[in-house]
């Protein structure tokens, strides 16, 4: 399962990526726009910086103070320099601004969090105070300059935000689609869980009770199997009915799922005559399969129509009564035939 903070290592690798990359960018912008050299020194620090925090990344004992440490640095250091050296909001610090804001609310949370956003909102409230009563402290640059700047930066810039974005939204897609997995699915099997199985149950009793059908199965002397070789073996054998079981129904419009333990449960959409000959095939091919390790293993079946019943409990009472009762006329078969 894909835990919330491996997603956000993996964020912070692609923000430190995309920061890496476009300190390259505004180095080779700032040669055409004909700023001075000096003023890309704060782009080269934070290519350094930046390539330094992606490398310690892999090393989690330090990992999290580290990408803490280059947002301040971001934040604190790098942001009001580049305001003043820039020619302040003539330049894109807003775009930056909105860029670690962004960053900021992905990666962290808490303390570090607030922290990190109160400061990016004191720095730039501070830096535009700054520049209007002492604007003499702001690098002033031929317009021509500016605009350059900016017509090669802010794509830039705003190409990455959307970039970071667009990452942060399919890992979390990602993460949507394994929870629902889990929530939905056995693990052991790939089969719907009870959870699924009682949902699907209601909508059916609802909307086509007439046309369905309930099977409940029961693995015959699996504890036989646990006992003798071990559980693995035993979670083989249930994979190896749940694999027969979904290549004959699949999941599409038939619902199988595992009812508990050595339990499956199949709600057919179809004839009842013709779901008793499929789980029969079932069932043969799976006693070729788990004879190798229990002679007497197998599997009892019950098959009810569920528009009989006007209660969902009724039907898998009954169905259950019924899975009961052959599953004990096989024991008492067996016990004769000894």
């Amino acid at each position: 399962m894909l835990k919330h903070p491996d997603i956000h290592l993996r964020l912070y690798r692609a923000i430190l990526a995309a920061g890496a990359a476009f300190s390259v960018i505004s180095i080779v912008g700032n040669y055409i726009s004909a700023f001075p050299l000096a003023i890309s020194a704060k782009w080269i620090f934070l290519f350094f910086i930046t390539v330094l925090a992606f490398v310690f990344s892999y090393n989690e004992k330090y990992t999290y103070n580290i990408m803490f440490g280059v947002f301040i640095f971001a934040v604190c250091i790098f942001l009001p320099f580049a305001f003043i050296d820039s020619g302040g909001s003539n330049n894109n610090a807003l775009g930056y601004t909105f860029f670690l804001l962004i960053a900021i609310t992905y990666l962290f949370k808490g303390l570090r969090r607030t922290f990190l956003v109160v400061s990016l909102v004191c720095i730039f409230v501070i830096m535009h105070v700054l520049e209007y009563y002492y604007p003499n402290i702001i690098a002033v640059y031929h317009p021509h300059t500016q605009f350059v700047d900016r017509i090669i930066q802010v794509p830039i810039l705003l190409l990455i935000s959307y970039f970071i974005i667009l990452r942060f939204a399919k890992e979390y897609e990602k993460v949507n689609k394994r929870l629902e997995a889990f929530a939905n699915l056995d693990e052991l099997t790939g089969l719907y869980n009870r959870r699924m199985f009682n949902i699907t149950m209601e909508e059916t009793v609802k909307n086509n009770k007439n046309t369905a059908v309930l099977a409940f199965m029961d693995l015959d002397n699996f504890k036989l199997i646990n006992d003798n070789f071990g559980h693995h073996v035993g979670d083989e054998v249930l994979k190896e009915l749940s694999s027969l079981l979904q290549k004959t129904f699949g999941n599409d419009r038939h619902i199988v799922s595992r009812w508990g333990g050595d339990e499956f449960a199949v709600i057919y959409y179809g004839d009842k005559i013709e779901l008793s000959d499929k789980i029969e095939k079932i069932s043969s091919l799976f006693k070729e399969y788990v004879s190798s390790y229990e002679e007497t293993a197998g599997i009892s079946t019950s098959i009810v129509s569920i528009g009989d019943y006007d209660k969902i409990s009724q039907a898998l009472s009954d169905a259950d009564n019924a899975l009961y009762k052959k599953k004990l006329k096989k024991q008492q078969n067996r016990t004769k035939l000894s």
